[in-house]
Parts: structure tokens; C-alpha cells; sequence
């Protein structure tokens, strides 16, 4: 199983950071790679919550469905697949003593075995990498500049 981590720092508090990253309705914005997201589930967000899902991985589109496994508002979001592209992953947002929020993203895949299957996983590391840099990079734009007004602390 492949796994990558990426994070970033956002100048907001946790609370509105984690209300972006579990609004579904939302999620498309600034999940970067995402060609499909819609609700699989009466619950439409929490613990239970399912959503199909396909991201653009090279010329392909790859995905499936998945569950919303743990919830702990304002912290931590993790999935799991139930169909389709065996992965799992997990958001954590963590806040810090400055004010600000360390916003982290974990996804973890297996493709397939062997060496042909070890050799894609490195192919798609490299493009899901960026889509996830990309994702915390659009995330962090949303929290700094949302509804137009700056929230960019002055340097002292």
C-alpha cells in the first residue's frame, strides 16, 4: 500500500477549516483532481456519510465508493473505500498556540501487486502528490480570502 501525506499552514482558526473541508457540497472547489462527487447516502455529511467519487489520474478516471469512518469535529475526517480503487485517507486539522491551523491530508492506495503494480503506484504517487498539494494550496485560498475580505494577519 502507497501512502502519501501532505500539509500545509492555513492563517484561520480549526473550526472554520474543518467547516470547509466537511461541507460536500463544497468539497469539489478545492479538492483538485475531483471529477466526480456526489452523495451515495441519506446522511449527507458525518459518520456513515458515502460518496462516489472519481479523480482524474492521468488519461484515466479512478475511484469509487466511499464511507465516512470516523468524524471528530473540528479534527479529524477519515474514509475508507467500499468499492471501486482500494484506498483510505484522513484530513486532521490541528490548531496551533499562533492562531493558526496546521490543515494535513493523508490518502493511502493499493493499485495492484507485483512489480508492474508497484511501478504504477510510483506513476500515480507523483499525480495524486500534486492534486493533493494543489488541494490544500486552493483550501488555504478559500480560508484566507473568503467572501472577498482578506484575512491575512499584518506582520509586526
Amino acid at each position: 500500500m502507497k501512502k502519501l501525506e501532505r500539509s500545509i499552514v492555513v492563517n484561520r482558526e480549526a473550526e472554520p477549516v474543518f467547516e470547509l473541508i466537511s461541507d460536500p457540497v463544497r468539497f469539489p472547489e478545492f479538492f483538485k483532481g475531483i471529477t466526480r462527487w456526489g452523495l451515495c447516502s441519506e446522511k449527507q455529511r458525518g459518520l456513515g456519510a458515502e460518496y462516489r467519487v472519481l479523480m482524474r489520474v492521468g488519461s484515466i478516471e479512478a475511484g469509487g465508493l466511499i464511507r465516512i469512518t470516523d468524524w471528530q469535529e473540528p479534527r479529524t475526517i477519515a474514509w475508507k473505500a467500499e468499492r471501486g480503487i482500494h484506498q483510505h485517507g484522513r484530513w486532521t486539522v490541528t490548531a496551533r498556540d499562533d492562531g493558526e491551523t496546521d490543515l494535513a491530508l493523508e490518502i493511502a492506495y493499493d493499485l495492484a501487486g507485483g512489480p508492474v503494480g508497484r511501478l504504477v503506484e510510483q506513476i500515480v504517487a507523483r499525480i495524486l502528490g500534486g492534486n493533493m498539494d494543489a488541494t490544500l494550496l486552493a483550501a488555504r485560498r478559500i480560508l484566507t480570502f473568503e467572501e472577498g475580505r482578506e484575512r491575512v494577519r499584518p506582520r509586526t
